[in-house]
């Protein structure tokens, strides 16, 4: 027979297993998070009131007003039969033409008319490609709505001015750019003849082999006269009119409420530290003060 189970008084001991169960599902527990549960509205109000501050802080700044002018490359004629193709070498060449604002004859210009040295002028100037559009934005920033206005109006006329210059070293940069344009029509002539030669049932092997070899040097033209026309005007000044001004600075935004937001988030996260830390040491003060009056109690009188 099997013998019965002992019984005893004393507690089972508890396994390791059991103390890590223990230790995920039960709440935190001790000293500082107790502090922190009987202390939240300290904590609340430290961290509101560093909110405050912060927002204050970033209400008392200066603001930085930001304004940008529109550029585009080339003349757009929607009419055109390449104008597809125009578009898309046009994108391409509205970053290399973008880069021309930190050029020395723009920042000369810009020193002239507002008085702005290069280095200052620099700092608060940048640009960027407008994405599948042959345009690009010169974008500028400045203490007051006025000053970017005007250094954005003057940074794009002095890049349309210096843009326009003839150079006499490479007076083939218009032509390449029609040719470009003109390849451009012819692939998509060539690629749609590929289509109906595929697609014919009729059509023999030789004509759809002859329509695949257009295409293939449709496209090796129009990569080529690509490749030589964005090395003909990032490396010299292309001739006139590639460059125009399609919307000048009107208005101008400012980053009051962003940096209001920013040290107003910022007050926030210092406060919540702030408070817990000052939770924690006003409850070990307490504690304290309670342990000694208790031992002051419990000592004996002598």
């Amino acid at each position: 027979m099997l013998a019965p189970p002992k019984i005893s008084d004393r507690q089972p001991a508890v396994s390791a297993s059991d103390e890590l169960i223990r230790g995920i599902f039960e709440p935190p527990s001790g000293p500082s998070v107790s502090a922190l549960a009987r202390h939240k509205l300290l904590i609340g109000a430290v961290a509101i009131v560093c909110a405050l501050l912060g927002a204050g802080y970033g209400l008392s700044r200066k603001p930085v007003y930001t304004a940008s002018a529109t550029l585009q490359v080339g003349q757009v004629n929607p009419n055109s039969p390449g104008f597809y193709g125009y578009v898309q070498s046009a994108a391409a060449l509205a970053s290399a033409f973008s880069r021309a604002i930190q050029a020395e004859p723009v920042l000369d210009a810009v020193q002239q008319k507002l008085a702005l040295t290069p280095a200052a002028a620099s700092a608060r100037l940048s640009a960027e490609p407008i994405p599948v559009s042959p345009a690009f934005r010169v974008i500028a920033t400045g203490p007051s709505r006025s000053s970017a206005l005007s250094l954005a109006n003057v940074t794009a006329n002095a890049l349309v001015a210096y843009e326009s210059q003839t150079n006499s070293s490479n007076p083939e940069a218009g032509s390449l750019l029609h040719e470009y344009t003109e390849a451009s029509f012819q692939l998509q002539q060539a690629e749609a003849g590929f289509a109906r030669a595929v697609h014919d049932r009729h059509a023999s092997a030789t004509q759809r082999a002859r329509a695949g070899a257009v295409r293939t040097a449709a496209e090796v033209k129009l990569k080529a006269l690509g490749n030589s026309y964005v090395g003909a005007v990032t490396s010299q000044a292309p001739r006139s009119g590639l460059v125009t001004l399609l919307a000048g600075a009107t208005s101008a935004s400012d980053d009051r409420r962003s940096k209001i937001e920013r040290f107003a988030l910022i007050g926030l996260l210092a406060g919540l530290v702030l408070g817990c830390a000052t939770a924690v040491v006003r409850e070990r003060r307490t504690r304290a003060r309670t342990q000694a009056g208790r031992e002051l109690q419990t000592s004996p009188s002598r």
